[in-house]
């Protein structure tokens, strides 16, 4: 700029903080209205996360001579809290189980969040060993319940306790969220990198793996 002329050393480094001062405020008033817009639009997706307990919850013993794992709080929080996600989230416990030990009782319980008129999008954390029983109990509800009928549900789990530094819960649950947002409604199992209606998926008695039905 010519009005600069003659400035040198500090004062033409003071001149240009002052402009780049003056550039920031005048594109914070006129994003300001653009910031609020991305806030609201963010607000618009809920999605709902109900913990059930399972290996991804299962946490070192608290008991000074305790050896077996407890389930504690949601691991999905915490993985959750890592990162910066763009949508509203909420979550609940249904119950704190080793999946084995889950009852019908739970799983109505489970139910009923689902059913929440204002929730269209669930996921929900659950143990590996029943988790295929879990997700038929809530698609034969869907059937007869028009509100379910709607919803995208997803189930995933970890094979070894979100806490261990080589457990896959982190990955499953990302890969979960982002199923939620493209699945159309129904039931899935997502596990091992793929995510399939739970109708279509079966436990290999060998390996653990969720695979495809053949």
């Amino acid at each position: 700029m010519s009005w600069s002329k003659g400035l040198s050393g500090e004062g033409l480094d003071e001149l240009r903080r002052v402009l780049n001062r003056e550039a920031y405020h005048d594109e914070a008033k006129s994003t300001g209205s653009k910031r609020e817009k991305i806030v609201s639009r963010r607000s618009n997706r809920k999605l709902l996360i109900i913990q059930t307990g399972g290996t991804i919850d299962k946490d070192y013993p608290r008991s000074v001579a305790g050896y077996a794992f407890e389930i504690t709080e949601p691991a999905v929080k915490r993985i959750l809290a890592k990162v910066n996600v763009d949508f509203v989230h909420k979550c609940v416990t249904a119950c704190r189980k080793d999946s084995m030990a889950m009852k019908t009782a739970d799983r109505v319980k489970i139910l009923r969040y689902c059913n929440h008129p204002e929730v269209g999008h669930v996921l929900i954390t659950h143990g590996t060993d029943t988790m295929i029983e879990t997700a038929k109990f809530l698609a034969d509800a869907q059937k007869w319940r028009n509100n379910l009928k709607k919803k995208v549900i997803v189930l995933t789990g970890a094979m070894r306790p979100e806490k261990f530094q080589d457990s896959d819960a982190a990955f499953n649950v990302g890969v979960a969220i982002g199923a939620l947002d493209v699945c159309e409604p129904g039931v899935y199992i997502c596990m091992n990198g793929r995510v399939r209606l739970f109708s279509k998926v079966e436990r290999d008695k060998k390996t653990g793996l969720f695979v495809s039905k053949l």
